[in-house]
C-alpha cells in the first residue's frame, strides 16, 4: 500500500512540473487554432470580394485554417518534447503524399492544375471558349475540371491539367469577335462596285463596331462566280445582341444591297445560282399561212 502511495505521489510531482508545459502547448495550439480561424475567414472575405476567386474560397479558407492548425499540432508536440512524434508526423505525411502522388497521379495534376487556375484564369464563368477540340461556354469551374456547354447543348467536363497545358482561345473576354461569311457575284458585276456595296451594307447595321472599319476582300475567281469574303466586328458588350442575330443582320443587308443593284448571286460558291429576277420574254410566233 505504501509503495502506492509513493508511485502516485511521485506520479503526481511529475505531473505538476510537467503541468506548465503541458499549459504552454494548450495555450499555443488554441492561439494557433484561433489565427486559423480568423486567417480562413479573412480569406473567405478578401476572395469573396473578386469574381474570380469566389468559385474556390471555401476551400482556399479550409486549405489556409487547417495550415494554422497542423503548425499549431506539430510545435505544441515538440514544446511537450515529443520531438519525435512531431518528425514522424512530418515524415509519414511526407510518404503518404508520395505514395498518394503515385496512386492517383492524374487527379494530383487536376487539383493542382485547377489551384494555379484559381489564380491566374483565362477565363470567367458564361465566357465562350476553346480548348483543344472542345468549345463552349463555360458554366462552372471546378478544381478537378471545367464544366463547359457546347453549342448543341452538350455538356462536356474538360480536365484541368488539360486546360492548364493547351492554349486558350477565349471568344468573350474582351467581347470584340470578327466574323466573316463568303457570297458568289456574277461576273458581269464590277468588282468595284461590288466591294463598294457589301462595305456599305455592313455599316449601316447598327450592331457592327464603329471603331473597327469592315472590310471585303476578292477571295478566288471561281468557275462561275467571283468570291467576295466579308469581314466585320461586333462587340458584344456593347451590341446587345448575340453573335448569331448580328451576322444575320450583316448578310440581310449585304443580300439587300445586291438584289437592289440588280446583281446575279449566290451563297453556293460553287453552283451560282442565279436568284435574280429575269423579266420574262416575249415570244411571237409567225403565222405559217401569213404572206401565203
Amino acid at each position: 500500500m505504501e509503495f502506492m502511495l509513493d508511485s502516485f505521489r511521485a506520479d503526481w510531482e511529475a505531473f505538476l512540473g510537467y503541468a506548465p508545459r503541458l499549459l504552454y502547448a494548450a495555450i499555443l495550439f488554441g492561439l494557433f487554432a484561433v489565427a486559423g480561424n480568423f486567417a480562413g475567414r479573412l480569406t473567405r472575405t478578401v476572395l469573396g470580394r473578386s469574381p474570380r476567386f469566389r468559385t474556390n474560397q471555401r476551400f482556399l479558407s479550409r486549405l489556409v485554417s487547417w495550415l494554422f492548425v497542423s503548425a499549431g499540432l506539430l510545435l505544441a508536440l515538440s514544446l511537450l518534447g515529443f520531438t519525435g512524434i512531431a518528425a514522424s508526423m512530418l515524415a509519414t505525411g511526407g510518404v503518404v503524399a508520395i505514395v498518394l502522388g503515385f496512386a492517383f497521379r492524374e487527379i494530383g495534376e487536376n487539383i493542382l492544375a485547377g489551384f494555379f487556375l484559381s489564380f491566374s484564369r483565362p477565363f470567367e464563368l458564361g465566357d465562350l471558349i476553346q480548348t483543344g477540340e472542345f468549345t463552349g461556354t463555360v458554366r462552372a469551374i471546378e478544381w478537378r475540371y471545367v464544366h463547359l456547354r457546347t453549342g448543341d447543348a452538350s455538356d462536356v467536363f474538360v480536365p484541368s491539367a488539360q486546360i492548364f497545358g493547351e492554349p486558350v482561345t477565349n471568344f468573350t473576354r474582351d467581347g470584340l469577335r470578327r466574323p466573316s461569311f463568303t457570297v458568289g457575284v456574277a461576273y458581269q458585276d464590277q468588282p468595284e462596285r461590288v466591294l463598294a456595296l457589301l462595305e456599305g451594307a455592313v455599316t449601316s447595321v447598327p450592331e457592327v463596331a464603329s471603331g473597327f472599319k469592315p472590310f471585303v476582300t476578292i477571295k478566288a475567281f471561281g468557275a462561275q462566280v467571283v468570291e467576295y469574303e466579308v469581314f466585320f466586328f461586333v462587340d458584344l458588350n456593347e451590341a446587345g445582341r448575340d453573335l448569331v442575330t448580328t451576322s444575320n443582320r450583316v448578310k440581310t443587308s449585304c443580300w439587300r444591297a445586291l438584289r437592289d443593284a440588280g446583281m446575279t448571286f449566290s451563297s453556293d460558291v460553287s453552283s451560282a445560282l442565279e436568284i435574280k429576277t429575269v423579266a420574262p420574254v416575249a415570244v411571237e410566233l409567225a403565222d405559217a399561212r401569213a404572206g401565203g
